[in-house]
């Protein structure tokens, strides 16, 4: 009898460890729902996963990057001067694709030096990235001098439909956000890739001993953030309709947020592409749901700090005690 106890203890500390954060969210959920009057209406909830696309696309370049056991504190700004280079690039050349693309590369070039000085140079990957996201916050801001960009009202109509239309009742972003989910997830679960990644985050050492190029990995892991930074800000360009020079830096902390909440889900400390759009549901629900409760944004700053160091905390105990009775 003692041991069917023991048995069913260690069963719930093992389900609460796996799915306490999922459940939280649904309680999360429950409380807005009768807390505001129209929470849950399907107006909002579309609008909550349209708010939440760009911080679920760039979450989940920064899981990559987590993943290998590494951090990128340029995300915010990059989001943003890669939002100012799309709106000039398509007012020059008047064609969508060349801006995608002159975005993205711009993307790329900065995620290939974050990488480069964390991977070959050995810089702290905390160090440089700020370092990074520093003199990108200073050329942002050169380019502008603090002005925003509008669009003309002769651009493409593709240009405005990224960030603001819709497939039948969903928002396009939504649809972009959902097969960036997916391709996540494949990549971090079933790939060669994926399985690299989590091993380096495990055990760098480790790796290199096995015959992985950790340096190559880690670049990648920078690469694929800093790519996942360029769609979400065009997708950000085209809702605004501008490119405003401080646009983009609300996503650094939201971002980190809900990676760490990622790592709290199904009990391995890893974060996982279904964990970070869990996560990034949870902050924009916060977000969403707190604004419509009239909260004053320091609060809400306060309330999602709160949360995320409860999920680790709650997540870390219940790991010591399930570690205990093995």
């Amino acid at each position: 009898m003692e041991v069917q106890i023991k048995t069913k203890n260690a069963n719930l500390l093992n389900f609460m460890r796996k799915y306490g954060t999922v459940l939280g969210a649904l309680v999360i959920f429950i409380i807005f729902s009768f807390a505001t009057k129209n929470f849950f209406t399907v107006n909002n909830l579309l609008m909550l996963l349209r708010q939440m696309s760009m911080l679920t696309i760039i979450s989940l370049g920064f899981t990559f990057v987590m993943g290998a056991g590494g951090f990128d504190m340029s995300i915010g700004n990059a989001a943003g001067l890669i939002n100012i280079v799309f709106a000039i690039t398509l007012i020059n050349t008047n064609n969508f694709w060349i801006a995608l693309l002159v975005s993205i590369l711009c993307g790329l070039v900065i995620g290939l030096v974050n990488g480069t000085l964390v991977a070959y140079v050995g810089l702290p990957d905390f160090i440089a990235t700020f370092a990074v996201g520093s003199i990108v916050y200073g050329i942002k801001m050169l380019i502008t001098k603090g002005n925003p960009i509008f669009f003309p009202e002769n651009i493409p109509a593709i240009s405005l439909f990224i960030g603001q239309g819709y497939v039948g009742p969903i928002p396009f972003p939504v649809i972009i956000m959902f097969v960036c989910v997916i391709i996540a997830i494949f990549i971090l679960n079933k790939t060669t890739l994926g399985r690299r990644v989590y091993a380096i985050g495990g055990n760098p050492v480790a790796s290199l001993y096995a015959g992985i190029n950790v340096k190559k990995y880690r670049l990648i892991t920078f690469l694929i953030s800093s790519f996942s930074v360029a769609i979400a800000a065009v997708v950000l360009t085209s809702r605004l309709g501008s490119a405003q020079p401080l646009a983009g830096e609300e996503f650094l902390l939201d971002a980190i947020a809900v990676v760490f909440l990622s790592t709290t889900m199904f009990g391995d400390g890893e974060p996982r592409g279904e964990g970070t759009f869990v996560g990034a549901f949870i902050i924009s629900m916060l977000n969403n749901g707190l604004t419509m409760m009239n909260v004053a944004y320091y609060f809400q700053y306060i309330t999602k700090g709160l949360v995320v160091i409860l999920a680790v905390v709650i997540s870390v105990v219940l790991g010591r005690k399930m570690n205990l009775k093995i």
